[in-house]
């Protein structure tokens, strides 16, 4: 796939998960897209290996895995000496995890995602990410974490570009 003429070249995610999405054992799934320009350059789904306890702990580990890449590449750009230093936008459907990327304050049902939690703070807060909701209906990453219909399967695997 080429690159189309006249888009910016920043970097752009979407990330969801699936909690308990396994029909075998519980387990949850998440996965990520990130994408430079009009062509997506990396992504991820993966089951977690782990039953965890919430759909808020699903959701947000799936947002830190697309932090970590996204942190990645922007030091990959940086590297090559390639010019670039807005925050890389990150689309979320799940406006509670946007606040708390915000909250520095620790609530009791969060202490198990401690140490993520100050990773993905810290790059929200310093401004290196930028999380920005998405309606369900646009969130492309859904072809990793849940069965699509062919329509939307179509539509999304266009916008990936796969």
């Amino acid at each position: 796939m080429l690159y189309q003429a006249g888009v910016a070249e920043t970097l752009v995610g979407y990330t969801n998960a699936n909690w308990a999405g396994s029909a075998d054992d519980c387990n949850s799934f998440s996965g990520f897209s990130l994408s430079l320009g009009s062509i997506t350059i990396s992504w991820s789904n993966k089951k977690h290996p782990t039953i965890v306890l919430s759909s808020t702990e699903a959701e947000y580990q799936g947002a830190v895995v697309a932090t970590y890449e996204a942190i990645w590449l922007k030091r990959l750009h940086k590297d090559l000496q390639v010019e670039g230093s807005d925050p890389t936008t990150i689309y979320y459907i799940n406006l509670n995890i946007i606040q708390l990327a915000w909250n520095l304050v620790f609530h009791a049902r969060t202490k198990q995602i401690e140490v993520h939690y100050h990773f993905f703070c810290e790059h929200v807060l310093f401004g290196e990410v930028k999380l920005v909701y998405v309606p369900t209906d646009r969130q492309t990453t859904d072809i990793f974490t849940k069965p699509l219909d062919l329509e939307k399967l179509g539509q999304f695997s266009g916008a990936l570009g796969l």
